[in-house]
């Protein structure tokens, strides 16, 4: 059968959790700090219910006593498939007047005491694929009252479970915040305000089991919970979306997502690449190959209309010698002519061309001398 462990186990709320747990099914192992209110509640349990029952007397504000219970939680041949964080405590004094002692007892026990159990318990439970822890926080987190640091404490409980239960989405671990109001006792009134201990714990279980980060029993507090978290909730699943598309990036940035085809047609889509030339390579009997640049295309063949002694032959680039150079007289010449010779057609040539007689200027008209002094007023 499944093992549960509960903190706070002697009395109350505790007790409570750890019969009803009993009641499922369930072995238990039971923390508190009186050893001997803890065998009797823990006797009380096996004979009513007929389960194992195990009891683990330590301080959870000492460290020798919160190294005991993490070693409980992290055996592996006895496993915690759930943690019940119901341990804590909360000074009558208020903050200015309250002592420093019982303040620093506040934050060791609600808050360290819870996170570090948390983080004993949760490798474990994700390895397994299966588990759960309920932490018992208060609807003092939303209010607090007293002027101490419980509702701080409590509000942090409430911030830390919602965090935990987001990073472990999809994990088969549950996470999940009790927002308890005010506890029955034989001393206390009826109303809606008060709720029954029991009625408590079967409702935030029952929540756990659904996988539900924040439980709220009674109505009343139900409805006050669901219109302080309406900002929250619309958070977190904008997270959790968010969450879904970082997952799925991942897998198609692996390779193991598939993309849908483009709405637009698309006609080269299933074209073949164009082929492109390769360049020529030459093969030589030793030494590596060297790459040859491709050969031009020849020249067009001479149209049959066209005199054969104006086209010159045709030619393959890279081949061949230069073609032969034509005198300024039109007969054929050497492919390199001394300098005289080439002095000689600059000349001929520059003589042979024709310069254009300049236009000739316009002429001012004459003015006669009134004009001119009119004109200079």
């Amino acid at each position: 059968m499944p093992t549960a462990l509960v903190t706070g186990a002697s009395r109350g709320l505790g007790a409570v959790y750890a019969h009803e747990l009993a009641e499922r099914g369930w072995s238990v192992v039971l923390v508190a700090r009186d050893a001997a209110r803890l065998a009797d509640v823990a006797e009380r349990i096996g004979r009513a219910t007929g389960a194992i029952v195990e009891i683990l007397p330590a301080d959870l504000t000492d460290p020798a006593g919160l190294a005991a219970v993490e070693r409980r939680i992290t055996d592996r041949d006895l496993p915690i498939e759930l943690l019940v964080n119901n341990a804590g405590v909360e000074t009558d004094a208020v903050f200015a007047e309250a002592p420093v002692e019982a303040l620093t007892g506040e934050i060791d026990l609600n808050v360290t005491a819870l996170m570090r159990l948390t983080r004993a318990a949760v490798p474990a439970m994700t390895a397994r694929g299966r588990g759960g822890v309920l932490n018992i926080a208060s609807f003092a987190g939303y209010l607090a009252s007293g002027g101490n640091a419980y509702g701080a404490s409590k509000s942090w409980v409430l911030a830390f479970s919602d965090t935990v239960a987001a990073s472990l989405h999809g994990t088969g671990v549950t996470v999940t915040a009790v927002a308890a109001g005010r506890i029955r006792t034989d001393d206390d009134p009826q109303g809606p305000l008060w709720l029954d201990p029991r009625d408590v714990v079967r409702r935030s279980l029952d929540d756990l089991a659904r996988g539900r980060t924040l439980s709220a029993p009674g109505w009343v507090y139900r409805a006050l919970v669901g219109y302080l978290e309406a900002p929250r909730t619309a958070l977190r699943l904008a997270a959790r979306v968010a969450g879904r598309g970082r997952e799925r990036c991942e897998r198609l940035e692996r390779g193991s997502g598939h993309t849908r085809p483009s709405p637009v047609p698309t006609p080269f889509r299933d074209a073949p690449a164009p082929a492109r030339p390769q360049p020529a390579v030459a093969v030589h009997a030793v030494g590596p190959a060297t790459p040859v640049p491709p050969v031009l295309p020849e020249e067009p063949a001479r149209p049959a209309h066209v005199a054969a002694a104006t086209v010159p032959a045709p030619r393959v680039s890279g081949t061949g010698p230069l073609p032969v150079v034509t005198g300024p007289a039109g007969t054929g010449a050497a492919a390199v002519r001394p300098a005289a010779a080439r002095a000689a057609a600059s000349a001929t040539a520059r003589a042979a061309v024709r310069r254009l007689p300049a236009a000739p200027r316009p002429v001012q008209p004459a003015r006669d001398a009134a004009t001119v002094r009119l004109a200079a007023g």
